[in-house]
């Protein structure tokens, strides 16, 4: 579909295109590479590794390993010659819905409401309507890309009884030039922010748009491509997220917010006064988020942004920062700066101590030390702060403070502001990160001329199922039409890590609609004994749970929906015991995986007396946390003579089938 998209929007796209419209795709099998090779077919410049570049293709001029020419007759670079194909049609193309296509031109959408059993959905079809709305339901939340709310609904079983969708409204999604600055609605999803700031980048001077280049260098590695075009701007700021990684840059270009309600507009800065609490801004309850304005930069202004995260594209941050500063003009003397941290307080944070005791000094070494000293001062985090790796956090605060330092000391150079000089090793500190595109090409042995299609030996193979995936004709468990009488099971888990079970209360999720019944691990007519090698973990908990999420029952119902919100009915009562989490408490314990197994080869001692030196301490390793990314879903469908079909999202039919006779 990712591919489909770029295709449909841009017929001839490079390299770079294709790395950004796959960006938001995970795979945990291929490495990705695999993936590019088969697309970069439809990419310009991007069938070798060395296309484009001055020396060209390795291959060709010398620079790849030598082959002599009888191994050179045996390998191809290519499974296929382009020319075979059928040229593309347009006319071909799968129509597109003409109801999207209406409302992408801004056409002003109809009112619109739907009624579920607990919740409400309200499309307003003006802003008056949305304002009455929202002054009748003031608990109301309003959603554009459901991005966040959507979690919070399937993932943590929040209820929202009303829900507000103003997603169409041109007042709040539309981006409009002014005096002071560029005014984008709260509805403008980030990816039109983001080609709006783009192209005011070739017509404004370039003192102009410091601000613009730091909101751009942050959506870089904002998500995906997908999230970026339903994402709002709005949404993002009233989210109000510690880790936000947009919510900093606004800060600390003091960017303007307009909010309403039905009695009014007022006009607010994003300051150290907008964010009140964890996830809570300064907002009345009938109030909405309108639009907010983002400011022009100034003449001698300076503005950088940063975000350190695990995994550097599709992650939260660690910590977020943006920074601005404005100099006395023809000087390097601190005139105004806004220093913003996220990550380091429940809320976005400016280190304003920081700010003030710089104002007025001239930015040198002097300054840098004093900068760090107030920063490790003001920005400290408890030790059992969410998100734990305090110190690394607190150190964070500073190093990118430090880029920032040296960002702004080039550009002062650049300016010709006479200043302290900065040396040329420090330079790479201050380069913005730019990953090359991937440039690759991929050798197969050359199947000669005239063979059978049916003698395999050396040729390159298909995967059995490679057709149907890529072109989604491939079936999976939610494919498969419903079965007459199908019933539904969601697990009931733990909510503690490490704890005894003292009783489980299922009266209540058993009279809830469409329940059938609910299953324990008394209930287990065959073995309870599983694991992935040795039986030594239980299908069902039994007596005791050792992980939070660890599996204690299910309930059987007769949808999916009525079979979750009954497991979330059943109450468990624990007894929770001290967990083990480190090696050394696992030692001191005596808590061995089993049974234990020693590998040993010669005499260890007599090799101690033999070694010349002998090196004593501990290594730590952290472990590495697993996160998979395929989901797990089994459809069973009873035969006759007790026999069992299963449809299994799994690698190992064989041992599904070992572990069902047990």
């Amino acid at each position: 579909m990712s591919m489909y998209s770029l295709l449909r929007n841009n017929a001839s796209p490079n390299m770079a295109d294709l790395e950004d419209a796959f960006q938001g795709n995970l795979c945990r099998c291929t490495g990705y590479r695999p993936i590019l090779e088969g697309f970069k077919t439809f990419t310009e410049g991007g069938c070798c590794g060395g296309k484009g570049r001055d020396n060209g293709c390795c291959l060709t001029n010398g620079n790849a390993v030598q082959q002599n020419e009888e191994e050179d007759e045996h390998e191809a670079t290519s499974l296929f010659h382009a020319e075979d194909f059928a040229p593309f049609d347009p006319t071909q193309e799968v129509i597109f819905p003409p109801e999207l296509m209406t409302l992408s031109r801004g056409q002003r959408s109809p009112s619109l409401c739907f009624r579920g059993s607990r919740s409400a959905w309200f499309q307003p079809g003006s802003l008056q309507e949305l304002l009455s709305l929202k002054w009748d339901h003031p608990e109301a939340r309003v959603v554009v890309g459901n991005t966040e709310v959507g979690i919070e609904v399937k993932f943590k079983n929040m209820v929202y009884p009303v829900i507000l969708a103003p997603a169409f409204l041109p007042e709040m999604s539309r981006a409009t030039h002014t005096e002071h600055g560029i005014e984008f609605g709260a509805a403008c999803t980030l990816s039109h922010m983001g080609a709006v700031l783009r192209a005011a980048l070739e017509t404004l001077p370039p003192h102009q748009t410091e601000v613009f280049l730091a909101v751009l260098e942050q959506l870089r590695w904002f998500a995906g491509l997908q999230i970026r075009n339903v994402a709002a701007v709005g949404g993002n700021i009233m989210t109000a997220s510690p880790i936000s990684d947009l919510n900093p840059v606004f800060m600390a270009a003091g960017c303007k917010l307009t909010l309403v309600d039905k009695d009014g507009s007022r006009e607010v800065q994003m300051d150290d006064g907008f964010f009140t609490g964890y996830r809570k801004t300064i907002l009345r309850p009938q109030e909405i988020l309108l639009s907010i304005l983002i400011p022009y930069s100034k003449e001698n202004q300076f503005v950088s942004a940063f975000k350190q995260s695990p995994r550097r594209e599709d992650d939260i941050s660690v910590v977020t920062a943006a920074m601005s500063v404005v100099f006395s003009s023809g000087t390097d003397v601190v005139e105004e700066l806004r220093l913003s941290y996220g990550g380091m307080a429940a809320t976005t944070k400016l280190a304003m101590k920081t700010a003030n005791r710089l104002l007025g000094r001239p930015w040198r070494e002097e300054l840098l030390q004093e900068a760090c000293s107030s920063l490790a001062e003001e920005m400290t985090l408890d030790p059992s702060a969410p998100g734990g790796m305090v110190t690394y956090r607190r150190t964070l605060t500073l190093s990118l403070f430090y880029k920032f330092y040296l960002t702004v000391l080039q550009k002062l150079r650049g300016q010709g502001v006479k200043g302290e000089e900065l040396q040329s090793e420090y330079l790479s500190a201050s380069e913005i990160f730019h990953p090359e595109t991937p440039c690759s090409a991929q050798i197969y042995q050359a199947v000669p001329e005239g063979r059978s299609q049916e003698d395999v030996l050396g040729r390159p193979m298909m995967h059995l199922s490679a057709l149907q995936q890529a072109t989604g004709e491939a079936l999976y468990c939610d494919d498969v039409p419903l079965y007459e009488n199908e019933l539904f099971l969601a697990l009931i888990t733990s909510t503690k890590a490490h704890a005894n079970i003292i009783s489980i209360d299922a009266s209540a999720a058993e009279e809830m609609p469409g329940v059938v019944c609910c299953v324990f691990a008394s209930d287990i007519p065959g073995s309870n004994a599983t694991g992935p090698i040795h039986y030594d973990e239980t299908v069902l908990a039994d007596q005791q749970v050792t992980c939070v999420g660890h599996i204690i029952g299910a309930v059987v119902a007769e949808t999916q929906l009525e079979a979750q919100r009954a497991a979330k009915a059943v109450k468990v009562q624990y007894e929770e015991l001290k967990a083990v989490i480190t090696i050394q408490e696992a030692i001191a314990k005596q808590s061995f995986y089993q049974p234990i197994r020693t590998i040993q080869n010669g005499d260890l001692e007599a090799g101690f007396k033999q070694a010349d030196h002998i090196l004593e301490g501990e290594m730590h390793i952290g472990g590495q946390e697993h996160f998979y990314l395929e989901t797990n879903v089994t459809l069973a469908v009873p035969r006759e003579d007790g026999e069992m079909e299963l449809f299994v999202s799994t690698q190992a039919p064989t041992k599904t089938q070992v572990v069902l006779l047990k």
